[in-house]
């Protein structure tokens, strides 16, 4: 497979990080080694349409394990003709993160959801922590000198 960009053992498993064009033929490629199971997909947001696409493959016997990642601006192709398993994963990322799967016959949701956006990036505010009091933002002794801190999911520029 001359599409991987890097190969590595850790743990056992071989983790693979190829391009975006190569992501499908990978995939392809290690079915035919007799990578039958498709564990799960996923996806890292970093920032902007930055993304780290992920994808766990084993052998039906679990002597073989592969993690595939690919870095993705905003979209990569879809690899549900290869695993049809891929098909609720690449749904699920979709909704939670915005990546777009290229090729997708559907755009269903994964699920029924009661917010808008897409709440695992790391840009989506969290308006329920955002509107609740934080323990560490009230001093317990007014001569403390400590900065207080903001909730985790808050950018300081959400804050007035």
């Amino acid at each position: 497979m001359n599409a991987i960009l890097s190969s590595q053992m850790r743990d056992g498993i071989e983790w693979l990080t190829v391009g975006p064009e190569s992501w499908v033929e990978v995939h392809a490629d290690l079915l035919a080694r007799g990578a039958l199971r498709f564990e799960w997909l996923t996806a890292t947001h970093n920032l902007d349409e930055a993304f780290d696409v992920t994808s766990c493959l084993a052998t039906a016997d679990l002597s073989e394990r592969w993690i595939v990642s690919a870095a993705v601006t905003g979209s990569i192709a879809t690899i549900t003709d290869v695993y049809a398993q891929a098909d609720f994963h690449e749904r699920e990322t979709a909704q939670m993160y915005g990546v777009a799967f290229d090729g997708r016959t559907s755009t269903d949701p994964a699920f029924d959801a009661p917010f808008e956006g897409h709440p695992l990036r790391r840009d989506f505010a969290l308006r329920t922590r955002q509107a609740a009091a934080w323990p560490g933002a009230v001093e317990p002794d007014a001569a403390a000198r400590r900065r207080p801190s903001l909730p985790p999911g808050v950018m300081p520029e959400w804050t007035s």
